[in-house]
């Protein structure tokens, strides 16, 4: 049975193969060294990393991130293909809006894209709303917002 865990370094190694073949699954490229060097300091660039685990290897993710005093970000959810429908990516959902509430946020903004339809069904079971374009992300044409 899989387990949530916040991130540690020695789960580093796990995140990149995890991370490498979700992209890879989605028809993305994981630029570890480009566009998604952030993972290369997860500690530094999230308030909080989780990695859903099992027998050591990660088989999801998530992450909030900062965006000012009262917006957090969520980031980096993703779900083993294998685990997909089978409510782990709520559990990784409620651990993320969870920690952002009694960190004090008053809403949690995502992006994404409207191909990944799965996730946005989640993200509307979830509450959250369709809102504005909050950032420059160009690949991204979904946003969306939980007020807490």
């Amino acid at each position: 049975m899989p387990d949530i865990a916040v991130y540690s370094d020695d789960l580093k190694d796990e995140v990149f193969r995890f991370t490498f073949g979700c992209f890879e699954e989605l028809g993305k490229t994981f630029a570890p060294h480009g566009r998604h060097c952030f993972y290369n300091e997860i500690e530094e660039h999230f308030e909080r990393f989780w990695c859903l685990t099992e027998g050591g290897r990660v088989l999801g993710t998530v992450a909030i991130a900062k965006l000012d005093e009262k917006t957090a970000e969520l980031k980096a959810l993703y779900i083993d293909s294998s685990l997909r429908g089978r409510g782990w990516g709520y559990k990784l959902l409620d651990e993320a809006v969870s920690f952002a509430r009694a960190q004090g946020f008053l809403r949690i903004v995502l992006d994404s894209v409207s191909k990944y339809e799965d996730a946005a069904r989640l993200y509307r079971r979830y509450g959250f709303t369709e809102t504005d374009r909050y950032n420059d992300n160009t690949y991204a044409d979904v946003f969306m917002e939980l007020v807490l």
